[in-house]
């Protein structure tokens, strides 16, 4: 009979697990510390609302042993960093605030171990990105720079002095005794990185935290382990790659990438499943698996330049993905991935991309403004992908461009031609709150001076108020003969139309948007945007007048901004 253990689960409270000569490292590896306010918060509460005979279970944590040195036993996390940091964090803001009150306690021991030569260990050492900031808490050294486990610290610092200003030294003795005795976890010590792999499977399975990213992460890492030099090397490049996209949600990036790699539809939620199977399928051996994580990496480092439009030498192109970003053209990443690599290898010029970036924008905005389904712009992008990589188009500037230009033309001439979209620039609602609509709104303007929107700078303004006050519907009954319950139901249609729209810059009250017409005519006169002042040549501003202003922006969207020529 075999009696190998596959793991070997034990309960223990925090006193136990940290009074032992134990030490947690993270491998470099896993990712790295996000948890945030909302779980801070969520274990502050937990602990400090346990009453008498009450404990609080803080869930599992998957260890497989590393080393046993100078007496101190080494584990390294396979699951459950996000506890255990934020854990060892708290225990040192009640170190802080105890040696600030002069309160004696042994929360030292908590944090560090002791080997057979007095050398002090860290309880807990995280990841590379992770590890400078944990060490600058748990050594008092000043916090530079911003960091989740700096604002962790100051979380529960200002939280603990905030609620027991009144008895800190009181609260810092309950809150210490309530975490070391109170709070339980299950340490699960899955002894190899193959037993520790099937079992996150299976948490990830019963729906315990893990994302697709970091499925995906441990199955690559998994499948080159029997080879340490390339293990190595996808951890370090995995590391790389994830501190290019940490603040840019991965699995964003993650899935723009599968799109733009490999032909088919990609959800977040299948994302895992979906690699697995292609790795699987097609038998990607360990060099492989490398040469993946090297393209994912370098992929991330375009995704981030993408994301933040911070291209060296590239002022144009970084002005064009600024205002992308007020559009809602997150669907074109997945081409731009595929793009941006052919511009750093020169095959495509600034000009070119350029031209690509103006072809995406007009498609966008002609299919935002007709109301096309989003869900199919991903399909349309990934078979241009697809097309790129599978023939021969991709081997000069001018068969790549005409790749795109072909699709995109096709879309545009089925679902947003020159008739439907304007036809629905001229009537549909535009909401003013809308980036988008601003955008709109600035690029009719034809601005010479000022090349890029600060969005935050600018507000749409209705010209006709969006509450008629009764001075108005007087006024609209003089002028269009309309009864007033025939006013309210009008203005249901036009109230929100581009007609009616325009845009101001600065301080605007809302005594100023609900004058007369005749009455805004003078702060519009002064307004730095054409398409403002320009409202100073119209007489009177009824329905008739928005219907015309309507029809001119919108044959100047159609025949200007966002005219398509193939």
């Amino acid at each position: 009979m075999n009696t190998t253990k596959f793991i070997d689960p034990k309960e223990t409270d925090i006193r136990g697990l940290f009074s032992t000569q134990q030490v947690h490292k993270v491998p470099l590896h896993q990712r790295t510390y996000t948890w945030k306010k909302d779980q801070w918060e969520e274990l502050f509460d937990d602990i400090v609302q346990l009453s008498d005979g009450e404990t609080h279970f803080l869930g599992s944590i998957v260890v497989i042993p590393d080393q046993l040195k100078l007496g101190v036993n080494f584990f390294q996390i396979q699951d459950g960093q996000q506890r255990l940091a934020t854990i060892v964090i708290l225990i040192t803001v009640l170190r802080d605030l105890a040696e600030e009150k002069k309160t004696q306690g042994s929360y030292q021991d908590y944090l560090y171990a002791k080997d057979y030569n007095g050398n002090l260990i860290p309880r807990l050492q995280l990841s590379e990105l992770d590890n400078d900031a944990l060490m600058c808490i748990l050594e008092k050294k000043p916090m530079r720079s911003s960091h989740p486990i700096f604002d962790c610290y100051a979380y529960f610092q200002n939280r603990i002095k905030k609620d027991f200003q009144n008895n800190l030294e009181g609260a810092i003795r309950e809150l210490w005794s309530k975490l070391l005795e109170k709070v339980y976890l299950v340490h699960i010590n899955a002894f190899n990185d193959f037993n520790a792999f099937q079992l996150f499977e299976t948490l990830n399975d019963r729906g315990l935290e893990l994302s697709a990213v970091d499925l995906i992460k441990n199955f690559i890492l998994q499948k080159v382990s029997g080879d340490e030099l390339k293990l190595k090397e996808c951890v370090s490049l995995w590391t790389e790659m994830f501190g290019n996209v940490r603040d840019i949600e991965p699995i964003k990036f993650f899935r723009r990438y599968m799109l733009s790699s490999f032909k088919g539809k990609v959800s977040e939620r299948r994302l895992n499943k979906i690699l697995r199977s292609i790795i699987e399928k097609e038998k990607w051996d360990r060099e492989t698996i490398l040469n993946f994580v090297e393209d994912l990496n370098q992929k991330s480092t375009i995704y981030s330049h993408i994301h933040r439009a911070d291209f060296q030498d590239a002022i144009e192109i970084n002005k064009r993905l600024q205002d992308f970003q007020l559009i809602e053209v997150s669907p074109s990443y997945t081409l731009l991935l595929k793009l941006f690599p052919f511009y750093e290898n020169v095959l495509l010029s600034k000009e070119d991309i350029i031209k690509a970036l103006k072809m995406i924008e007009i498609f966008h905005v002609r299919w935002g403004v007709c109301g096309q389904s989003t869900s199919s712009l991903d399909t349309i992008y990934n078979e241009i992908c697809y097309d790129l990589s599978t023939t021969s188009n991709s081997t000069d500037s001018m068969g790549i461009l005409h790749s795109i230009m072909s699709r995109l033309d096709k879309e545009i001439k089925a679902n947003v031609d020159y008739t439907v979209f304007k036809d629905n620039f001229l009537k549909r609602t535009f909401k003013a709150s809308e980036r988008r609509t601003k955008y709109i709104l600035w690029r009719l303007s034809k601005p010479t001076g000022e090349t890029t929107i600060n969005i935050n700078e600018i507000q749409t303004e209705h010209i006709m108020p969006q509450t008629l006050s009764n001075d108005w519907i007087k006024y609209l009954k003089d002028k269009t003969n309309l009864s007033e319950n025939e006013i309210i139901e009008k203005y249901k249609e036009y109230g929100d139309r581009i007609g009616n729209l325009t845009i101001i810059k600065g301080e605007w009250n809302e005594g100023m948007s609900n004058r007369f017409f005749e009455g805004k005519k003078k702060a519009y006169k002064n307004s730095e945007f054409s398409i403002t002042n320009e409202l100073c040549d119209w007489n009177d501003w009824t329905f008739d007048e928005i219907e015309k202003r309507s029809e001119k922006l919108a044959k100047l969207a159609v025949e200007e901004m966002w005219k398509w020529q193939k």
